[in-house]
């Protein structure tokens, strides 16, 4: 992440900001996924852990950044509500989920996805770990309970921090 974006968002106290993630929580978030984030998430991290709830939307002008344990929260929260047995209807398969040419799965939830920035309405912004056949891994999707469709809205997380640290230059 170049320091240019840093400097956008640090000059904007209303995005309350948090400090670096602490090593035990990423260490405790790692463990409950059973498996190692990404690295250019872990970098994003060790820089900020997110925002304080009460900060400014950083993304899409609706968005607020989710700190480590809030992202490993809401994770956890639609894994739950996947595993219900009135949900089985919403599991797919994943090599059976979409269309060849689909950018994003056509799954309800994905155990793959890593919230990234929460809506007011509980919408997420998601990092996907498993994309459709014609998507990039680690591509940034919006996720929904109450629309089934899911959508990339940036191919990368240093697109989705660039394009946030634009918007905050155009603001000024």
């Amino acid at each position: 992440m170049t320091s240019s974006i840093w400097q956008a968002f640090q000059q904007d106290p209303s995005l309350a900001l948090r400090g670096p993630v602490d090593p035990q929580t990423l260490a405790q978030v790692q463990q409950a996924l059973g498996h190692p984030l990404p690295a250019a998430l872990l970098d994003i991290y060790q820089q900020h852990d997110g925002q304080h709830p009460a900060g400014r939307p950083l993304f899409l002008d609706e968005y607020r950044w989710l700190s480590m344990r809030e992202a490993l929260r809401e994770w956890q929260t639609w894994q739950a509500i996947l595993a219900r047995p009135d949900m089985a209807d919403m599991r797919h398969t994943h090599e059976a989920c979409g269309a060849p040419d689909a950018v994003v799965r056509m799954d309800w939830w994905n155990e793959h996805w890593w919230p990234i920035a929460v809506s007011a309405l509980g919408d997420l912004l998601c990092l996907d770990g498993q994309p459709g056949p014609k998507g990039m891994r680690h591509q940034i999707i919006e996720v929904s309970s109450a629309h089934e469709g899911r959508e990339r809205v940036a191919e990368a997380l240093i697109t989705m921090f660039s394009d946030a640290a634009a918007d905050l230059a155009g603001d000024w």
